[in-house]
């Protein structure tokens, strides 16, 4: 069965924006869709789980694609706003409120899908992600600023990249030497390095032009 490098890159992309609480946490006991398939073999996934696994990360990546829109218009509301010379304040915190609550939603989709992939994985393949995990340092991450977003330019290449690979995958294309490249994008995310990060996007974008022609 040929894995779908796809669906874990897509929902890279799409979770990327909303980071999750207590990453530490998270990266302790849960894990991330893109370490599963990448250790697919390694961790003897079977074609079932596989299956289970993807059909999950599809639901989740539709259902992103949604709240990250309803937050868009949310954060845009909010910006509107902000940019007067003279702030509404009473105004200012409700529309606030509004957008806080959309970004809970998707921190809550986002450790709701993780729970569910841990939960079709055996004992013992958790217990190996666990070691490979532990074999992959990821340094300490630096000091993270409260809720702040990556640059525009890094949300716009990442809605590129994604309807890029999915009209790649619909062609009928191989989309794995770009999940390849993108396999250290959330690392960096994660630790708010985003200059390192756009970088990386840079490297997906233009690999996927050059499979293009």
């Amino acid at each position: 069965m040929k894995l779908n490098f796809a669906l874990p890159l897509l929902l890279t992309c799409s979770i990327t924006a909303a980071e999750p609480p207590h990453p530490d946490l998270l990266a302790q006991h849960l894990f991330p869709p893109d370490l599963i398939m990448q250790h697919a073999e390694a961790i003897h996934l079977t074609d079932a789980q596989r299956d289970q696994l993807e059909t999950a990360m599809q639901k989740a990546h539709e259902r992103f694609e949604d709240m990250h829109a309803k937050r868009e218009k949310q954060l845009e509301a909010t910006a509107a706003l902000l940019k007067k010379e003279r702030i509404d304040e009473a105004a200012a915190l409700a529309q606030l409120d509004k957008l806080l609550e959309q970004e809970h939603e998707l921190r809550r989709a986002h450790l709701s899908l993780m729970i569910g992939l841990k939960n079709k994985l055996t004992p013992e393949q958790q217990t190996k992600l666990q070691e490979i995990q532990k074999r992959v340092p990821r340094g300490q991450p630096p000091e993270r600023g409260p809720g702040r977003p990556p640059p525009l330019s890094i949300q716009e290449k990442m809605k590129k990249l994604k309807a890029g690979v999915q009209k790649l995958e619909d062609e009928g294309g191989d989309a794995s030497s770009v999940g390849e490249v993108m396999r250290e994008f959330k690392p960096l995310m994660d630790e708010q390095k985003y200059k390192q990060a756009e970088e990386i996007l840079d490297q997906a974008l233009k690999l996927l032009k050059e499979q293009k022609r």
